[in-house]
């Protein structure tokens, strides 16, 4: 079912008054029909868990009912190819690598490891299954892709102060951190994040390496030239293809373009947020408001907390631009 939420998601920016109204609930004119001719704002075409697994799109007024696929063929044929090949890319499998690439990839070393200070540190992947640090990412529900990623610094403020003596000289103790390295384009660290296993004091402490670049984690895995989500923080980013995360700076809009989707925490009570998003909007950004049955806070806590079980198809089908979102945004702030 996951596939079908993605391409609704991917679709709904063709469908007329397009909303979710629950988890796997949306509701949009019918494009079949045309819905309603007297009454513009009525909306009675859905699409809803089938008995069996599986969407289905049912109008109330034309009484059309189709799949999802048959749905996607009728609004939008090559997004309907699409579809067609990543089905079958899903139900076959992906393509078995070969005795040679097999041995190419076991080969490649970890090159932002081996040339920066993170080899002085283990990897949570390496860490005993009982280590405070494996069980605080765990308890995260951070993706195992990201386990290998992340590393454990025992002694913060030693790490940093071996990277340069200048930095944390005003530390009165030292403590355990977990490290988000930001890595480039070309694999390369320029900083890290070291957050705090503690409730209280400061969570995140930000260590730039080259003091010239922005405050961004996911560039190294990110590809801004297809629709890609822009978060406020680099764990919550974890939980979203195609994305990154502006890690406590202002956002960098040399790497902003068309493409790009912008993902503030949902906060409809707080003037920060709320001031965010109207800025975005006034721009012409693309912009995700979460649905009224979304009660967490950030994307980590949705997880938790089971509100959704794909973050992908929760903010694809939540996105909107333009006068869409100056109504969507007007009815979900709360200031």
């Amino acid at each position: 079912m996951w596939l079908e939420q993605k391409y609704v998601g991917m679709m709904s920016n063709r469908l007329d008054r397009f909303k979710q109204t629950k988890h796997l609930h949306w509701n949009f004119r019918c494009p079949l029909c045309g819905d309603s001719q007297k009454n513009k704002y009525k909306a009675r075409g859905w699409i809803f868990p089938k008995d069996k697994g599986g969407l289905l799109y049912h109008c109330h007024n034309c009484n059309m009912t189709l799949g999802i696929d048959k749905l996607l063929e009728t609004i939008d044929p090559i997004l309907y190819q699409e579809f067609i090949r990543e089905k079958l890319q899903e139900e076959l499998g992906p393509r078995r690598k070969t005795e040679t690439e097999i041995f190419a990839d076991k080969m490649k070393p970890p090159v932002f490891i081996k040339e920066t200070p993170l080899k002085k540190l283990k990897k949570i992947s390496q860490l005993d299954y009982k280590h405070p640090a494996k069980l605080y990412v765990q308890a995260r529900g951070i993706p195992n892709k990201y386990h290998n990623k992340l590393f454990y610094a025992p002694r913060f403020r030693e790490f940093v102060r071996s990277i340069d003596t200048k930095l944390m000289q005003d530390a009165e103790y030292d403590e355990p951190r977990l490290i988000i390295p930001f890595l480039d384009e070309e694999q390369k660290l320029f900083g890290f994040q070291g957050r705090s296993f503690r409730p209280d004091g400061i969570r995140y402490l930000t260590i730039m390496i080259d003091k010239n670049r922005p405050k961004v984690f996911g560039l190294d895995t990110c590809d801004r030239n297809k629709t890609h989500f822009i978060l406020e923080g680099p764990i919550d980013s974890m939980f979203v293809d195609n994305s990154i995360a502006m890690a406590g700076g202002s956002i960098d809009w040399s790497l902003i373009n068309e493409y790009s989707v912008f993902v503030f925490d949902n906060e409809p009570r707080s003037k920060e947020t709320c001031a965010k998003i109207e800025k975005i909007i006034d721009k012409g950004y693309r912009v995700v408001i979460f649905p009224e049955f979304i009660r967490s806070k950030d994307i980590n806590d949705m997880i938790k907390n089971k509100e959704t079980n794909d973050t992908n198809a929760l903010l694809c089908g939540n996105i909107s631009s333009g006068l869409e979102a100056k109504i969507i945004y007007t009815a979900w702030k709360k200031i």
